[in-house]
């Protein structure tokens, strides 16, 4: 597996947006990630990329790990979120995350950002509570599957028809 789909509306991850950030989300071995080089527009002081920007990168990054690993779609619930050294806005880091543990409809999983080096700048870690009542159909209806194999595909629309009301 490889290249992710993205919400089509998603400020993070469509490529549509030309206010967004238009990341590719991809995955790998238990890990989805994507190399990133933010842009000044996303600045929170000269130089440096905004915090929330770098917090948003995470929680999708989470979002598909979990996705990924479950089948399910979870809303973040808790996090903790540590910042260790500037994202400087313009240079390219990794930013990546893994499911951590599932009990019943809580879900753990946590992010972080590196550079080449893989020195950490940010990392998070968050409790996600699956969603009830949602219309798995519908969701996949909003998914932009341009680039992505027949494998990623088959993965994410095999929730299509699942039931997962409560």
């Amino acid at each position: 597996m490889s290249l992710l789909p993205v919400y089509k509306n998603s400020f993070f991850a469509s490529q549509e947006r030309l206010d967004g950030m238009r990341l590719e989300m991809r995955y790998r071995r238990g890990l989805v990630y994507t190399d990133m080089a933010i842009g000044k527009q996303f600045e929170g002081y000269e130089d440096v990329v905004h915090g929330g920007m770098l917090f948003g990168v995470l929680d999708v990054i989470m979002w598909y790990a979990i996705f990924i690993e479950t089948k399910r779609i979870c809303m973040t619930r808790k996090t903790d979120m540590d910042f260790f050294k500037p994202v400087m806005c313009g240079q390219t880091y990794r930013a990546q995350g893994k499911l951590v543990r599932v009990e019943e409809r809580d879900v753990w999983a946590t992010a972080w950002i590196e550079d080449g080096q893989k020195e950490r700048y940010a990392q998070v870690s968050a409790l996600f509570r699956e969603a009830r009542g949602l219309d798995y159909a519908r969701f996949v209806s909003k998914l932009d599957f341009a680039g992505v194999s027949a494998e990623v595909k088959r993965l994410f629309m095999s929730v299509a028809g699942a039931d997962r009301g409560e």
